[in-house]
């Protein structure tokens, strides 16, 4: 009642005074009350922050919890943090990442937005410090309060950079650890720390990369939950950190990352036949050279193919031709069968370490710049036979060409130390199988199995047909100088098959060179009983002209079928051309050789003797 007779005063003075003070008294009223409210909704998104994290799988967006006022306000004013917590919701999102990409990332970016005061001293001290990392669960108490001094906080790890070298737009990516004993050890949250006025623009959940990528218009450094120091010149990335990220073991069901290099696509920078442009980069200490040639945008190196996969990089000459350096996960391995084929330049299969091997009798490798043409590499003569002797026959030998020989048949012959076959025969041989219900080995149906899930090959009403594309096989039993030439041979075969318009430009050439020489390279097929190319196979023949004319530097070339005219078996078969090959020196083939070369330079970027772009010192 009291109350009610307090009110009833109230009101009754109220109505006493004149208008202008009644509009005073509600004015000031409306005012307390608003204030009221706004202290009430304050309050209750005191711990909501301006920064949204996205999920980059589905672009959803959620505020991520705010711990003190810079978080909130999404802004570090001078030498401070910002303390950012996940939601439960957002836990759940990073597991999901995790488990659909094998790893996952938080990625945040920032404005560097210094005062007219700090801008005065930003040329003056190198000790104006960037910093982002991880807050562990230890680091908050049962009510999920931050309870950790400043001490503590500069003992987490963190990427570390000197903003006085920063641009002004950075995107900072670490990586959540590695799943371990089965389970996902996500964050409880993350820091901020900045010398200067910095915006927090945002953040993002992402499968993990670790290195830098500064094509973009703002440029990304990513590392592993163990931080790092940031390298604005971008001349040099420790990846020692990638085994926190990554796994360090290659089997059937996991397979170690890559190292992607890309090159500017400045026209400037690209070598010709006159003007080599290359960077070198060391890996640890393993040098590679890397050519910057035409129509080439990026080099896929596995990690898998190093002394140490997880290692420091330097790049030690042309770092400006170098746009993006980073490490990445592959995917889509099948759990029982290896069918996916590692992605690299061709000169990095010759010496890739065989106990790195994913499996012990092959690996199965896809030229990082041309899709669908995969290099098997086997451990001896008798596996590669099991997966392609039978082919060989059918593609290639002459007498046995479009027949499927039974495994009696094929008792004790020979197919060859290395092959090549287009999508197109491969698919015929699967056709002809079925048809005649040829019961394949292991091996074939494998094969099969790996031409299907790379795309070579595809099913349409229970008949194999083909897409472009083809299949080289070398062995590790064939000695190392051989290899080489045997791979540069093979490979040429490859683009062969997935271009017309290198196959119609061999034919001008194979048409129009010395028709004597061209005769030699006949009859020397002729008279190696052991290869048996069928020469009433035109494409054949055209296609073994161009591989046999390129398998070796264009310097040697000559010399090279100088000294196949020597053979005794060779002279004795057509003596008449063996000596007409010896005395102009091979000019014939070297003549052929110099416009495949050209052609081929323009258009792939590689030379006669080397289809390779990266060489491993």
């Amino acid at each position: 009642m009291k109350v009610f007779e307090k009110i009833k005063k109230l009101w009754d003075s109220f109505k006493s005074f004149d208008l202008q003070k009644k509009i005073i008294i509600v004015i000031i009223s409306i005012l307390v009350c608003a204030n009221i409210v706004l202290g009430i909704v304050i309050f209750s998104k005191r711990h909501i922050s301006s920064v949204l994290v996205e999920n980059v799988v589905n672009n959803q967006k959620e505020s991520l919890i705010a711990i003190n006022s810079n978080a909130r306000k999404g802004v570090i004013k001078n030498n401070d943090y910002a303390f950012f917590k996940f939601s439960e919701s957002q836990k759940n999102i990073i597991e999901e990442v995790y488990k659909e990409f094998d790893s996952c990332s938080i990625i945040v970016r920032i404005a560097l937005e210094p005062t007219k005061k700090q801008n005065e001293i930003i040329n003056l001290t190198d000790s104006l410090l960037f910093k982002f990392g991880f807050l562990p669960k230890s680091f908050f108490n049962s009510k999920g309060k931050l309870v950790q001094d400043e001490f503590e906080l500069n003992k987490l790890n963190a990427i570390i950079s000197n903003q006085s070298k920063s641009p002004r737009f950075v995107d900072y990516s670490i990586a959540i650890p590695k799943v371990k004993n089965g389970k996902i050890e996500i964050p409880e949250g993350f820091f901020i720390y900045s010398s200067l006025k910095t915006n927090i623009l945002g953040c993002c959940v992402a499968p993990a990369n670790l290195g830098f990528d500064c094509s973009l218009e703002i440029p990304f450094y990513g590392y592993a939950s163990n931080g790092g120091q940031v390298d604005f010149s971008n001349s040099s990335f420790d990846f020692t950190g990638g085994s926190l990220v990554f796994t360090t073991i290659n089997d059937n069901k996991k397979t170690m990352p890559i190292y992607e290099v890309v090159f500017s696509e400045n026209e400037e920078n690209k070598s010709t036949l006159e003007k080599s442009s290359s960077t070198d980069i060391l890996f640890g200490g393993e040098k590679f050279y890397l050519k910057n040639m035409k129509g080439v945008k990026k080099i896929q190196i596995p990690s898998s193919s190093l002394k140490s996969s997880f290692t420091d990089v330097t790049i030690k000459e042309n770092k400006d031709i170098v746009s993006i350096l980073l490490k990445e996960a592959i995917h889509n391995q099948n759990e029982k069968e290896i069918l996916v084929p590692i992605k690299t330049d061709p000169g990095l299969i010759l010496n890739y370490p065989v106990e790195n091997w994913r499996t012990v009798d092959y690996e199965i490798f896809e030229w990082d710049r041309f899709d669908k043409i995969l290099f098997f590499d086997t451990k001896d003569y008798d596996i590669q036979n099991r997966f392609f002797r039978r082919l060989a026959f059918f593609v290639e030998k002459e007498g046995y060409k479009g027949k499927i020989l039974t495994n009696e048949q094929l008792e004790g012959k020979h197919g060859f130390n290395a092959h090549d076959y287009s999508a197109d025969s491969m698919a015929k041989f699967f056709n002809k199988a079925k048809e005649l219900k040829v019961q394949l080995n292991y091996e074939e149906e494998l094969l099969y199995r790996i031409l299907l899930e790379n795309n070579l090959i595809y099913l349409d009403g229970g008949v194999v047909k083909p897409n472009e594309g083809g299949i080289v096989s070398i062995s590790q039993e064939t000695p190392g100088w051989s290899r080489r030439r045997l791979l540069a041979h093979e490979g040429w075969h490859t683009l062969y098959f997935r271009d017309v318009e290198f196959r119609n430009y061999v034919s001008a050439v194979y048409h129009t060179m010395d028709q004597y020489s061209l005769q030699f390279l006949k009859d020397y097929f002729a008279s190696q009983k052991n290869l048996g190319y069928d020469q009433n196979d035109e494409y054949l023949m055209q296609n073994e002209f161009m591989a046999y004319t390129m398998q070796q530097p264009l310097n040697e070339v000559g010399k090279n079928f100088v000294n196949w005219s020597n053979w005794k078996s060779v002279f004795e078969y057509t003596p008449d051309l063996a000596a007409y090959v010896r005395n102009n020196k091979g000019r014939g083939f070297e003549d052929a050789a110099i416009a495949l070369n050209e052609f081929v330079f323009d258009k792939y970027g590689i030379v006669c003797g080397n289809i390779a772009i990266v060489n491993k010192y």
